[in-house]
């Protein structure tokens, strides 16, 4: 781990040099931890080379205080990132994906890199950022359209709706349309299902808006249950916010946003949505 590595990985991503001070600065101080070095050799194995279920288990932890103890550069998961660049390469070569598939995951890694701190003014990003960026860098995810198509297993694809995307229910279900035949080549899979685990699947929003609107015809593509609860996820990504102690001070800018903050200060849940496709 070195300035060249980290140089290479901004190149490769296309990110603002800008951040590459704060990225030297946090090799020098792990380079300076015996213990907090060891252990992230051990968490980048984890990372991108073990099985992924190993992967799956970090997303029990809160932050990375969780995983190297207190006084730790909140940088890391940046740098996390950044460290894994090559196996990145490597993967998109295993899945052979083209041009525009190689162009989309350098998009999505660069804005797990830059979301929080751009967007919120964070110090670093988020645990939760660091590995979906790392869900892309091991090729468990392929872009077709509006919609991302994650393999879980050789029986499962799940469906994800990025952020800000034109939610439009034809360019949803050309997506879908057009997956069929790119996962099966991408992946080596043939039979298999969608699954869809959202908010915006939530049978209690579904209540609430207009069964015209998009997020409505998708959710009627999926027999739906409930979920947990996702007021995290509400707060996320409909209002921007970590959490909120009182409703009445959520932003009311668009039609959703004020049917769920009415539906919030009436006291009442809203789960996740948990879909199959039919």
């Amino acid at each position: 781990m070195n300035k060249k590595t980290i140089n290479e990985a901004l190149e490769f991503y296309n990110i603002d040099k800008k951040y590459k001070e704060a990225c030297y600065q946090c090799i020098e101080d792990i380079n300076n931890n015996l213990d907090t070095s060891k252990l992230l050799e051990k968490i980048i194995t984890k990372l991108f080379e073990k099985d992924f279920i190993t992967l799956k288990e970090l997303w029990k932890f809160k932050n990375m205080n969780d995983l190297f103890g207190k006084n730790i550069n909140p940088f890391i998961t940046n740098l996390i990132i950044l460290l894994g660049h090559n196996f990145h390469r490597i993967n998109m070569n295993k899945f052979k994906f083209d041009n525009e598939q190689i162009s989309i995951h350098k998009k999505r890694v660069k804005e797990c890199f830059e979301s929080d701190l751009e967007n919120r003014g964070y110090n670093a990003i988020r645990l939760s950022q660091m590995l979906w960026a790392i869900y892309f860098i091991r090729g468990r995810i392929i872009e077709i359209g509006n919609l991302q198509f994650e393999y879980e297993s050789d029986d499962i694809i799940k469906i994800h709706i990025p952020k800000n995307t034109d939610f439009d229910i034809s360019k949803s279900k050309d997506s879908i349309k057009q997956s069929k035949e790119i996962i099966k080549n991408t992946f080596r899979i043939n039979n298999f299902k969608y699954l869809c685990d959202s908010w915006l699947l939530s049978n209690q929003i579904y209540e609430i808006i207009d069964k015209n609107a998009n997020i409505s015809q998708f959710h009627d593509l999926f027999k739906v249950r409930d979920g947990e609860d996702c007021e995290k996820d509400i707060l996320n990504f409909v209002y921007g916010l970590e959490k909120c102690e009182d409703y009445s001070l959520l932003e009311t800018g668009t039609t959703l946003q004020n049917q769920i903050k009415n539906y919030l200060q009436s006291g009442k849940k809203i789960y996740l949505g948990l879909g199959v496709l039919k």
